[in-house]
This record gives structure tokens, C-alpha cells and sequence, in this order.
């Protein structure tokens, strides 16, 4: 890990994971529903624009991530920017619940690239859809994800990860 799992950028990345005591109940499909005990995992490599992002002022970089990024704490939600990552991120339920997702990722560079690479894991895939469509803008609210200006996915897939027991069981 880089730093305090810092991202190139100097921002803390997955600070708003869940407990890890927590972690399993977000991440893994539970006992009785198909596929129980396996994951979905999304899959991505960002390429940051670090030149531009660093011709910001921390206030204004802040205003983009919607954290500070010393201590990384979120900007209160009165004052953050409607198209801060962390915002636009997030996703709520019908009834105004987060439905998180856990994360890691670890930043990479080269003298011609600086990224991110970034997997993510939840218990429902389409947690990952609603977080696309809101980071992209096409959730009907048209308000994109500002960090989308200084860093772009150049690859992602979508896996399935079975539980030890499912592969197990498929014989020997």
C-alpha cells in the first residue's frame, strides 16, 4: 500500500469501507440465495491527469473528492459539492440506506502513467450499475462525477467469485 492507503492523488482511498467485522455481510451473498457465500467483483484501472489535478488548490481538490485530504473527512454534506466523488458514489436505497460496497485498491506508476487499480466487491452486482450510472451522470440527475476530469477507467470487467465451498464441491 501506498502511505496510509493514500491513492497517487493524496487522498486516502476506502475510507468509507465497512468494519471489517462488516466487510463479509457487504461483500458475500447470504446463506440461502443462489450463489451464497460468493461475490460479485468489478475490476478497474484509472489513469490519473496528476498534472491537472495538482494545478488545484486543496480546496478545490477537496471540493472534488468531497473529503478533506489530510485527515480525510467528509465535507459536510450541506456544504459538498452535488458532483464530488464521494457523493456521486454513493448509493442509496429506496429508503434513503446506503448499500455499500467493500473496496480496495492500490495506486501504480510509471515515468509516462499514474493510476489506480481498483476492485471492488459486493453481494449485489447491480450496486456497481447504480454507482456507474450516478458517477457517469445517467441516473436521470445528470450531475457527473467531477473526479472524472482528472482520472479516466481505461479497463473493467465484471467476475463472479464462488464461494471455497461452491468450488470445492465441484469434484475432483
Amino acid at each position: 500500500m501506498y502511505h496510509d492507503s493514500r491513492d497517487l492523488t493524496g487522498f486516502v482511498d476506502g475510507t468509507a469501507n465497512p468494519a471489517p467485522s462488516d466487510a463479509p455481510a457487504v461483500a458475500c451473498i447470504a446463506a440461502g440465495e443462489p450463489g451464497a457465500g460468493g461475490c460479485h467483483v468489478m475490476t478497474q484501472r484509472w489513469v490519473h491527469d496528476l498534472a491537472s489535478f495538482g494545478e488545484l488548490g486543496v480546496p478545490d481538490q477537496e471540493r472534488v473528492i468531497g473529503r478533506t485530504k489530510l485527515d480525510s473527512v467528509a465535507l459536510p454534506s450541506e456544504s459538498r459539492p452535488a458532483d464530488s466523488h464521494i457523493t456521486r458514489a454513493e448509493i442509496h436505497d429506496a429508503a434513503g440506506e446506503e448499500r455499500p460496497i467493500y473496496r480496495r485498491s492500490t495506486p501504480y506508476g510509471t515515468a509516462a502513467e499514474q493510476g489506480l487499480f481498483f476492485l471492488a466487491f459486493s453481494a449485489e452486482r447491480d450496486r456497481f450499475d447504480a454507482m456507474l450510472a450516478q458517477m457517469y451522470g445517467t441516473d436521470g440527475g445528470g450531475i457527473r462525477d467531477r473526479l472524472l476530469d482528472f482520472s479516466m477507467p481505461v479497463t473493467g470487467s465484471y467476475y463472479f467469485a464462488p464461494s471455497a465451498e461452491a468450488l470445492s464441491g465441484l469434484g475432483a
